[in-house]
C-alpha cells in the first residue's frame, strides 16, 4: 500500500508577493489551490500540465519533479526553485513566489460613433394625488390613472414592496421606472437626473466595462481586466470540459466571472463618484459561451455536434438573475448571438461596423482562438468560425506569452539587423502574436523558412540572407529554431526561441482563417479580389500589421482595398444597445439576417485549408 502524506491542519501555503494564505489541502496542486484563493497564476490547459506557463518558485517540503516540468523547464530553472504550480503537490507548509505580471495591453477602445440616446430604461418625475377617506384607490391605480397609457404596469413583489414607502415618503411626489413601457420601479421625490448604465465585453481573455449617462450618453470611465476564467482553460472548449468533468465546474465559472463584474462595476462607478445603485441597466456582449457561462446555463451542447446552444436571441433579464450588483430594479440585456460560435460579441462588431448598410462587399475578422469571419453588405452577411487556436494570444507558443510587459509584438530589420520591439521597450520576456507574425513574415521574406513552413538548419542558409538573422538560426535536439534573445539579454534568464512546432503552430491558425475566408467568398460567388474593405477587429486585430499579415497569406492580397482596425468593436456595440433601444432591435434584426456556415462539415474547407497552409500571398 502507499502511504499518502496528510498535511498538518497548521500547515499552509504562502503566496508571494500577495501574502495571501490557505491550508495546504492533501492531494490539490498548488496551481489549484491558488485558483480556490484568488490568486492569479498564469495557465491555459486546466491545471493538467500540456500548457508549462504556470511557472512558480517553490519553497518548502512538496512532491518530486515531475515529467511534464523536465519536458518544459531547463535544468537550470529547476535548480533555482522554479516549478509548474500545477505539478506541485505540498507535502508540508510551502511558499510560493509567483512572478508578477505586467499590466497587460487590455483592448478597450474602438469606433468613434454618433449614437443617438433613446436608452430603453427611462425615468419620470409624476406627483400623485395622496388618497383620502373618499378616495381610497390603492397605489398602482393611482399610477396607471396618471400614466395612462404610456406604461405598462404588471407589478411583482419587488416592486410592490417598495411602493408604499416610495410614495408617502415624499409626499406622493415620486420618479417612476420603466423597462420599455413596463413599470419596474418606484423611487422618492424627483431622481431623474441620476439614470446610469454599464455595457460589458465579455471576452475569452479580457473583461471591460464602460459606465455611461444614460440622459446624456457621456461616457464617464472604462475598467478592464484579465477574465479569472483563463485559470479554467485559455479556450472556450477547455471551459466546457471542466464543466463537464469537474463536479459544480459550471458554477466555478459563473462565480469566477461575476465576481470579476463586481469588481469591474465598483471601479468604474467609484472612478466615476457614481454609486452601483445608480445603475439601472447593463448589457454585455461576448462570445456564446462566455454569456452562457454568465447566466449559469449548460454549454456541453455548445462543444458537441450538433454544436446547438441552449438560446441565440437576445434576452432581457434583471440584473438580480444575474447576481449583479446594482439598483435592485435594475435590467440586463444579453445581445443576441448567431451560432454556437458566432456570438453576440460579432453581432455587437457588426452594429458597430455597420456592415449592414454598407454598399462596398466587406470583410471583417474578429481574431482570436475561435476566429470569426464576416463577409457582407447591405444585402446579405455571411459568417463562419475558424478553430485558430490560440497562437495569437502566445499560446502553445515555446516562449508565447500575451502582450503584456517583456512581450516581443514586433520586429524590423533595420539597415540590416534585426529590431525587436517589446510592449514596454524592456528586455524580452517571451513573444506574443504579432511579433511572432512579424518574425515569420521576415523569415519567410528572406528565405529562411521556406513555403511549407519548414524552417532551414544552420548549413542551408541563403547567402543574401542578412547576417543579424542567419547567425540565429540553430539546429537543436529537437529541430531547427530562431534565437530571438539569449540568456544574458532576456528578462527570464533563459534564451528564447521561436522553433519549428511555433511555425506549424502558426501555420494551423493561419490556414484555418484564409481557409474560410475563401469557403465565405465562394458561398458568396466571388473571390478576394471584389472585396473593398477589410475590418480587423480585436486586441490582435489592433496590432497586426498588413504587410505581414499579407506576406504569409493569413489576409488576401488586394491592393485596392481599404484595411482598417476597428478595435474593441464588441465593446462599441455593447454601449450602442445600452444607449439606444432602436439600435438594440437592429442588432437582432443582424443577427437574424446573417447566414452561418458550419466549416467541420463543409467539403471545400478541407481543400481551402490545405492549399491555405502554404506560407505565402494569396
Amino acid at each position: 500500500m502507499t502511504d499518502v502524506l496528510l498535511p498538518h491542519p497548521t500547515q499552509t501555503i504562502r503566496f508571494h508577493p500577495s501574502g495571501r494564505t490557505a491550508p495546504a489541502d492533501n492531494g490539490v496542486s498548488l496551481f489549484e489551490i491558488a485558483r480556490r484563493s484568488r490568486v492569479h497564476i498564469e495557465g491555459t490547459c486546466d491545471g493538467v500540465g500540456t500548457c508549462g506557463k504556470c511557472q512558480v518558485t517553490v519553497g518548502g517540503d512538496a512532491s518530486p519533479i515531475t515529467h511534464a516540468e523536465r519536458h518544459f523547464l531547463t535544468p537550470d530553472l529547476l535548480d533555482e526553485g522554479i516549478r509548474l504550480a500545477c505539478q506541485v503537490h505540498p507535502h508540508g507548509s510551502v511558499e510560493v513566489e509567483v512572478p508578477e505580471a505586467g499590466p497587460l495591453n487590455i483592448l478597450s477602445e474602438g469606433l468613434s460613433l454618433h449614437i443617438p440616446i433613446r436608452p430603453h430604461i427611462k425615468k419620470e418625475y409624476v406627483e400623485l394625488p395622496p388618497p383620502n377617506l373618499g378616495d381610497q384607490a390603492d397605489d398602482i391605480s393611482r399610477i396607471s390613472a396618471k400614466l395612462g397609457r404610456r406604461v405598462r404596469i404588471s407589478p411583482d413583489i419587488d416592486l410592490l414592496q417598495r411602493l408604499p414607502a416610495a410614495c408617502r415618503s415624499n409626499d406622493w411626489k415620486i420618479t417612476i421606472i420603466r423597462a420599455g413601457s413596463a413599470l419596474i420601479g418606484v423611487e422618492p421625490g424627483d431622481t431623474t437626473a441620476n439614470l446610469f448604465g454599464i455595457a460589458f465585453d465579455i471576452g475569452t481573455t479580457t473583461v471591460v466595462a464602460y459606465l455611461r449617462n444614460l440622459n446624456t450618453g457621456e461616457s464617464l470611465g472604462v475598467a478592464a481586466a484579465m477574465n479569472p476564467q483563463t485559470t479554467f482553460g485559455g479556450d472556450v472548449i477547455a471551459r466546457i470540459n471542466h464543466t463537464m468533468l469537474v463536479q459544480h465546474g459550471r458554477g466555478d465559472l459563473r462565480k469566477a466571472i461575476v465576481h470579476c463584474i463586481h469588481k469591474l462595476v465598483s471601479e468604474v462607478c467609484e472612478n466615476a463618484k457614481v454609486s452601483p445603485t445608480l445603475v439601472y441597466e447593463a448589457t454585455f456582449a461576448g462570445n456564446t459561451t462566455m454569456l452562457h457561462l454568465l447566466m449559469g446555463a449548460p454549454v456541453e451542447s455548445i462543444a458537441q455536434a450538433p454544436f446547438a446552444p441552449a438560446v441565440t436571441q437576445g434576452l432581457a433579464l434583471r440584473a438580480s438573475d444575474l447576481w449583479l450588483k446594482i439598483n435592485p430594479a435594475a435590467r440586463a440585456y444579453l445581445m443576441p448571438h448567431v451560432a454556437s460560435y458566432v456570438g453576440a460579441d460579432i453581432t455587437a462588431d457588426l452594429l458597430a461596423a455597420g456592415i449592414d448598410r454598407k454598399r462596398r462587399l466587406t470583410l471583417l475578422v474578429d481574431f482570436g482562438t475561435n476566429a470569426e469571419i464576416v463577409l457582407g453588405n447591405r444585402e446579405r452577411i455571411l459568417a463562419c468560425s475558424a478553430a485558430a487556436g490560440p497562437c495569437f494570444e502566445g499560446g502553445n507558443i515555446s516562449c508565447g506569452m500575451r502582450a503584456s510587459r517583456g512581450a516581443i509584438c514586433a520586429a524590423d530589420i533595420v539597415e540590416g539587423e534585426l529590431v525587436l520591439h517589446t510592449v514596454d521597450g524592456g528586455p524580452a520576456a517571451g513573444i506574443c502574436g504579432t511579433g511572432l507574425l512579424d518574425i515569420v513574415a521576415l523569415l519567410v521574406q528572406y528565405g529562411l523558412i521556406e513555403d511549407t513552413g519548414r524552417m532551414l538548419g544552420s548549413d542551408e542558409i541563403p547567402d543574401e540572407a542578412p547576417l543579424s538573422l542567419s547567425k540565429r538560426m540553430q539546429t537543436g535536439e529537437k529541430g531547427n529554431r530562431f534565437l530571438l534573445s539569449d540568456s544574458e539579454r532576456s528578462s527570464t534568464g533563459a534564451p528564447l526561441y521561436v522553433t519549428q512546432r511555433d511555425i506549424r503552430e502558426l501555420q494551423a491558425a493561419k490556414g484555418a482563417i484564409a481557409a474560410g475566408i475563401v469557403v465565405l467568398c465562394q458561398q458568396w460567388g466571388t473571390d478576394p479580389s471584389a472585396i473593398r474593405e477589410f475590418m480587423m477587429a480585436g486586441a490582435f486585430g489592433n496590432s497586426i500589421r498588413k504587410a505581414s499579415a499579407v506576406a504569409i497569406g493569413l489576409l488576401p492580397n488586394v491592393p485596392h482595398a481599404g484595411y482598417r482596425s476597428i478595435g474593441n468593436a464588441a465593446g462599441v456595440g455593447a454601449q450602442m444597445a445600452l444607449l439606444s433601444e432602436s439600435l438594440r432591435r437592429r442588432a437582432e434584426n443582424i443577427a437574424h439576417r446573417v447566414g452561418y456556415t458550419e466549416l467541420s462539415s463543409t467539403a471545400a474547407f478541407t481543400e481551402a485549408y490545405m492549399d491555405a497552409m502554404m506560407l505565402q500571398p494569396s
